[in-house]
C-alpha cells in the first residue's frame, strides 16, 4: 500500500511539476495532490477488508499505523531531520476518513457477497 501511494504522489508531482506545488493554490492541491492517492487508499482499504471482515479493523489500525510511521522516518532520514508536512492538519484527518470508509465500504462487500451465494 506504502509503496503505491508513493508511486501516485510521484507520478502527480512529475506531472504537475515540483516548481508548480508550491504556486498551486488549496483547493488545486488538494485536487491534484491529496485526492487521487485518497482514492486509492479507500479502493485499496476496500479490497483489504472485502478478504476478511472479521479482521479488516485490526488490519486497518496495523496497516495505517505501519504506513503512517513508515512514511515519517523515510521523509525524515531524507530531509536529515524530524519532518512534519506543514498540511499535516488536513493530510491526516482525510487520510484517517479514508482508512474508515474504504474498510466500511468492503466490509459492506463482503457481507452483500456473502449473503449473495
Amino acid at each position: 500500500m506504502f509503496v503505491l501511494l508513493t508511486a501516485l504522489s510521484t507520478f502527480t508531482s512529475v506531472v504537475i511539476g515540483v516548481d508548480n506545488l508550491a504556486a498551486l493554490s488549496f483547493g488545486e492541491y488538494f485536487t491534484y495532490q491529496l485526492m487521487p492517492p485518497s482514492l486509492l487508499a479507500v479502493a485499496m482499504y476496500a479490497l483489504m477488508a472485502k478478504r476478511d471482515s472479521a479482521k479488516a479493523w485490526r488490519y486497518t489500525a496495523s496497516v495505517f499505523l505501519f504506513g503512517f510511521l513508515m512514511g515519517m522516518l523515510i521523509l525524515s532520514l531524507l530531509t536529515q531531520e524530524l519532518y512534519i508536512p506543514p498540511t499535516w492538519f488536513v493530510e491526516l484527518p482525510l487520510s484517517v476518513a479514508s482508512a474508515i470508509v474504504g474498510t466500511l465500504i468492503g466490509i459492506k462487500w463482503s457481507i452483500r457477497s456473502a449473503s449473495a451465494t
